[in-house]
């Protein structure tokens, strides 16, 4: 096997933490060694560029992503609900009083969340009774199982999603879990108590590194942004409070790209009003980018690109009503739904024009504003897909062919 080079093995290292919530020793041997051996300069780099802390355990190393403004992608994929996330919340807590190797029952954890549950949460009151609740609580658990926070040592939970508890008030389904040494590193750290927080906006100003001289803080606070946006999302938009980041970028466009493409093979774009950090190769970046292969709704996506830009520049530039909105996905739909999965053939145009505002939104391709006005963005317009000429809908439903460019 050829050897790599230095520079190649701080770019698979840095790619791995980005790709990873975790990089477990016994899980991950390889990759846990490669990062071992590149701890320093890796530490340096996030720290310096992103404002982002390594995490070293003598079981796992754990990069911590944080955005410089979330977007709807980077929700927790198994999440189904508002709820969910209270839920998980909760579970954290009760688990805060459980070293490693602590076993606890589902039954004891069900009665603890009554009273962890917040009064003033924004959701309905937490009711064992509602099978909604519980299939909830199992949801939560099996994710924390997914990502090695908990063991699952004994399961009878369908009983418990299933019935809830017997008459004689003893839980239906009863299982057993063991915490382990991850779970007192799954939620972030902040420098004060959250109670100190007036605002998302503080919480967010929390996580970089303060300097004590002003011009030197407003400087990092802009580099670690920009690194931020163009690593976590397909798109950076230039808005009025980011103007001093793009005159950043346009300053040292040069050497931003050179750090880029060092360190994770994407190659700088600088746009009037947006900038993207691309991989003209997939398999050479994150393995789950847009569009997620087998996900049905990006298919659909990609023909809408292609669709949109065959509309004229004014039509596509103006914001448009749901109505209007509804029309083109109409149109959209006479020519390309045979070929769509089965689900979205069969779904209400209503339906239909929800999910992808909602899916297209957390990509950062379309904007609804509180009119309930569509706008398209120009991340959209990055990607386009098309039936291959040969199509034919009764001969497999042959998926679309992608134009996208990662």
């Amino acid at each position: 096997m050829a050897e790599i080079s230095e520079q190649e093995e701080l770019r698979q290292a840095a790619r791995i933490l980005l790709e990873n919530r975790w990089v477990a020793r016994r899980d991950m041997p390889d990759e846990y060694l490669l990062i071992r051996r590149n701890e320093k300069p890796l530490r340096q780099f996030f720290r310096e560029k992103c404002g982002w802390p390594l995490l070293v355990t003598a079981h796992f190393y754990k990069l911590e992503k944080i955005p410089a403004n979330p977007w709807g992608f980077m929700g927790l994929k198994a999440m189904q609900a508002i709820e969910d996330y209270v839920l998980l919340a909760c579970v954290m807590a009760f688990l805060e009083e459980y070293e490693a190797g602590g076993q606890f029952l589902l039954g004891d954890l069900a009665e603890a969340l009554l009273a962890y549950y917040p009064e003033d949460a924004h959701t309905a009151r937490l009711n064992w009774e509602s099978y909604n609740w519980r299939k909830s609580l199992i949801r939560v658990l099996n994710y924390l199982a997914e990502e090695g926070i908990i063991n699952i040592v004994d399961d009878e939970s369908s009983g418990f999603v299933n019935q809830g508890f017997n008459d004689d008030g003893a839980i239906a389904g009863e299982a057993l879990y063991e915490v382990t040494t991850l779970a007192r590193y799954f939620l972030r750290s902040f420098p004060r108590e959250l109670s100190e927080y007036a605002s998302w906006a503080d919480l967010l100003e929390a996580d970089y590194v303060t300097d004590a001289n002003e011009e030197a803080r407003s400087l990092r606070h802009r580099r670690n942004r920009i690194y931020r946006e163009l690593l976590l999302k397909p798109i950076f938009y230039r808005q009025e409070e980011y103007e001093a980041e793009f005159a950043y970028l346009r300053n040292r466009r040069g050497r931003l790209e050179e750090i880029i493409e060092d360190w994770f093979g994407l190659h700088l774009e600088l746009y009037q009003n947006g900038a993207l950090a691309v991989s003209h190769e997939q398999s050479a970046w994150f393995s789950d980018v847009f569009p997620v292969r087998f996900r049905g709704i990006h298919d659909i996506i990609l023909h809408a690109a292609h669709y949109f830009r065959g509309c004229p520049s004014e039509l596509v530039s103006q914001p448009m009503t749901i109505n209007q909105w509804q029309g083109h996905l109409a149109e959209l739909a006479k020519a390309t739904k045979a070929g769509w999965t089965k689900e979205y053939r069969e779904m209400s145009l209503k339906r239909l024009s929800e999910k992808l505002l909602e899916e297209m939104t957390a990509w950062g391709m379309v904007k609804l504003d509180e009119d309930d006005l569509v706008t398209l963005q120009s991340a959209l317009f990055r990607h386009e897909g098309v039936y291959p000429g040969d199509y034919v809908a009764e001969k497999g439903r042959k998926r679309a062919k992608s134009g996208d460019e990662q």
